[in-house]
């Protein structure tokens, strides 16, 4: 009866990649742990204390109360948002949960059996790193040298006469 979480890696403020956790069922934009919050020494916005509400309701124990709210930049497989607004809870499980409402934002839909998530607002598709099925795309990338690349660039622009470059990729493998 049990499942996978949709878990997948989220970069904060350009820098720091943290995970991620999506969740359909959670009714806040998203969530911040409170340990990451403080290493990443985020932005605090103080705002009136609200008891966190659980799936058990407001009066199950122990009653977590949320008095700040943070905001960074995300970037989740290149789909980029600059101001981001997380609730800060602490001892919350994963470093960033998104909840449903930036799912709604983001115009995601999610594919379950298949373990991945396409964000509408940028054409991305993520992957689900908990997932079996997942693996990551190979990729095939070779180190030139850039006196060795701008050479190329420099004789792709003779050869076309200002048309544009056209660099031929097999020069570099």
């Amino acid at each position: 009866m049990d499942s996978d979480p949709f878990v997948l890696d989220v970069r904060l403020n350009g820098t720091d990649f943290v995970t991620g956790l999506v969740d359909s069922g959670c009714l806040c934009y998203s969530a911040i742990n409170e340990q990451l919050f403080r290493s990443l020494r985020l932005p605090s916005i103080k705002i009136a204390p609200r008891q966190l509400e659980e799936a058990a309701g407001k009066n199950a124990e122990p009653s977590t109360v949320l008095d700040t709210v943070t905001y960074a930049s995300i970037d989740i497989d290149g789909h980029q948002q600059k101001r981001v607004f997380f609730y800060v809870v602490p001892g919350l499980t994963y470093d960033v949960i998104l909840g449903k409402p930036w799912l709604e934002d983001a115009d995601v839909t999610i594919s379950a059996k298949q373990g991945c998530l396409d964000i509408g607002a940028s054409n991305i598709r993520a992957w689900n790193h908990k997932k079996a099925s997942y693996k990551p795309p190979l990729m095939k990338a070779t180190q030139v040298m850039a006196s060795a690349f701008m050479a190329e660039v420099r004789r792709s622009r003779r050869k076309n006469k200002g048309d544009g470059i056209a660099l031929d990729t097999g020069l570099f493998a």
